[in-house]
């Protein structure tokens, strides 16, 4: 059985080194600086393309280099400027990627809420008030 380097806790920092990538973008670039970023000897592009989060984040972050203007040659000497602006570029491209993943997710919900509404029997009262139910305690003794 293959190890699995890409899991629940590896997707955020996966994430995070798409919203501060600067430069050219490709998958083998990627997978090579997140296989170092997560102690890996190598990621394959195959196994970044088999999660749609991070094949659409890639996309994504492809699509808003390609259409930022390319940086001067002039360069700031002051390092502190250079860092504060880099971070700012960082975060706002992941405000970007996460307003995106809301929209999606309440596209998502629209089309449930829907499609719930078009089916013959179902009562939404009822609906709502099975899913508004708290989730139960969990005892983990």
């Amino acid at each position: 059985m293959p190890k699995v380097i890409i899991t629940d806790s590896t997707i955020p920092i996966a994430l995070h080194e798409l919203d501060k990538w600067s430069g050219k973008l490709t998958w083998e670039l990627y997978a090579e600086r997140l296989a170092s970023v997560l102690g890996e000897k190598r990621i394959s592009r195959y196994t970044l393309l088999s999660y749609p989060v991070l094949a659409d984040a890639f996309k994504q972050k492809k699509n808003l280099l390609r259409a930022a203007p390319q940086s001067s040659a002039v360069e700031v000497q002051d390092v502190t400027l250079e860092f504060a602006k880099k971070q700012i570029e960082t975060l706002e491209a992941k405000v970007a990627r996460l307003e995106r993943e809301n929209n999606l997710f309440r596209e998502q919900f629209v089309r449930w809420q829907h499609n719930l509404y078009m089916m013959p029997h179902v009562d939404m009262e009822k609906l709502n008030a099975q899913v508004d139910k708290p989730l139960p305690a969990l005892n983990r003794r």
